[in-house]
């Protein structure tokens, strides 16, 4: 699921000093929150962040909050790609306001724009998705409609099994792919406790903001989607929901082989290596698998280099495409020198941080043969 920063409010908030109309307009959007929006500035906002109970202060903070979610390297590329695609919105013509200040005036000034940001920002930091390739090649015909096919569907269904009927969807369509992001469920309050003295004021949060996030990106050109959920029972549901609303056929994704997508054969091949260009490097980091033999026995290796270490204990030639449970790579690229570890399990889970290589990586595995 996506994870979020802890909100250094006091911080955020410090950005905005010569920058106070900003904070003005922002709060002008709650009216019913009791405070006075005439030369307000950064001292008096945190203020009244302590101390007010007015009805509406809620709403407010969760905007903050989710200002706050896209000030990151990768939420100030998401604002700038979705308003430079928005026809007449240029909220920074200059290009100089910083992050958290632009994150805050795409907020007030265009919601939607903000939400197709946030959206982009969220579905970027999904890490443990399922891989499933349908029976064809095939587009959806119209997104919008499909997306709204889908909440509809995903409304019915989470009514009887969670109780909740909220659903809210975003899409976008990036080259080939087209996203999906899935909110759902009550939003949690957002909550803020203060913590150091009157004249520097603290802010942390006792309880995270969101709804929960489910994610789904489809490949036209494959057939082939990708979702991340918390549950493996709302996975099903969803890709089955997905398949009927938006690809107009409730099996596509039915086929027996179509989840097997994760072949571990390759690893316990001889000779396997798991070579990469000449500025990347990559190795098995991680194994965990089982012997056939009496009392079944099962190991987790771990190791810089875990073929080496296999051969050096003369482990290797035992190895069983069946009785690999689980498998992590760590690829490095010049310009990430703490490397990518991605994790691959059962079938079809995959799981790595996406906001960066994400196609190199999914290159790399399937031509070492690990990723059908």
């Amino acid at each position: 699921m996506a994870k979020h920063r802890k909100f250094n409010a006091d911080r955020f908030l410090d950005k905005f000093q010569g920058q106070e109309h900003l904070i003005r307009a922002y709060v002008r959007k709650f009216e019913k929150v009791n405070l006075e929006v005439a030369g307000l500035d950064v001292p008096g906002f945190k203020e009244f962040l302590v101390r007010d109970e007015s009805e509406g202060k809620d709403e407010l903070v969760q905007g903050l909050y989710q200002a706050f979610d896209l000030s990151t390297e990768h939420g100030h590329e998401a604002l700038l790609a979705v308003c430079q695609a928005w026809p007449g919105f240029e909220p920074d013509v200059d290009g100089k306001l910083p992050v958290e200040c632009l994150s805050l005036k795409v907020r007030t000034e265009n919601e939607d724009a903000f939400g197709f940001a946030y959206a982009r920002n969220t579905l970027w930091q999904a890490e443990r998705f399922t891989i499933v390739r349908g029976k064809s090649a095939r587009p959806i015909a119209d997104p919008a409609a499909a997306a709204e096919r889908l909440r509809e569907k995903l409304a019915t269904i989470f009514k009887i099994d969670k109780k909740s009927e909220r659903v809210i969807i975003r899409h976008y369509t990036e080259g080939n792919r087209t996203n999906f992001v899935i909110y759902h469920e009550r939003q949690t309050k957002a909550e803020l406790t203060f913590a150091g003295t009157k004249a520097r004021l603290k802010v942390a949060p006792t309880v995270l903001r969101p709804a929960q996030q489910d994610f789904v990106s489809y490949d036209r050109t494959t057939g082939q989607v990708e979702i991340e959920t918390r549950f493996e029972k709302e996975e099903a549901s969803i890709r089955s929901a997905f398949a009927e609303c938006c690809l107009e056929d409730a099996t596509f994704f039915d086929d027996g082989d179509a989840a097997s997508r994760i072949d571990f054969s390759r690893i316990a091949a001889p000779g396997f290596e798991p070579r990469v260009g000449p500025r990347d490097r990559a190795a098995l980091v991680a194994l965990r698998f089982s012997l056939p033999q009496a009392f079944e026995p099962a190991f987790e290796i771990r190791s810089k280099n875990v073929l080496a270490t296999l051969d050096n204990n003369h482990l290797r030639q035992h190895l069983a495409a069946g009785r690999i449970q689980r498998a992590t790579f760590k690829i490095t690229f010049p310009d990430d020198a703490r490397g990518k570890r991605v994790e691959l399990s059962g079938t079809n889970s995959v799981k790595f941080n996406r906001a960066t290589h994400a196609d190199e990586v999914f290159a790399y595995l399937e031509d070492w043969g690990v990723l059908r």
